[in-house]
């Protein structure tokens, strides 16, 4: 099974890097699709941040793929899961005739934080 995390709002939160871990553990392959850029000409940023969780639970390097602000039902179509804190990027994977299914993660849903 493979499972894709979004990063920012998303995989970069406690309680859905928790829910990683567990699919980690259940021996699912897990991935992170973000739509950052690794690399822009003429500006300075870091992904650090992004590298970090990855290897605080285990993810290689090679399972992140940078969509360079693409939509990302083109890269997660073959996957099992993907989990996103924007609306549309789920829309666009539950509408896209591939194999993922699109969750939205909503960190406060009417001031209720999430539990996994």
């Amino acid at each position: 099974m493979i499972v894709s995390f979004d990063f920012d709002s998303t995989l970069s939160e406690t309680p859905m890097q928790k829910l990683a871990a567990k699919y980690i553990k259940l021996g699912a392959d897990v991935r992170i699709t973000t739509s950052r850029a690794d690399y822009m000409e003429g500006l300075q940023f870091s992904n650090h941040d992004l590298f970090e969780v990855a290897e605080s639970l285990g993810i290689d390097r090679e399972k992140v793929k940078f969509t360079n602000f693409d939509d990302k039902y083109k890269f997660v179509k073959d996957f099992d899961m993907h989990f996103d804190d924007d609306e549309q990027e789920i829309n666009l994977i539950n509408e896209f005739p591939g194999k993922c299914i699109g969750f939205l993660y909503q960190p406060k849903y009417n001031n209720i934080e999430a539990k996994f």
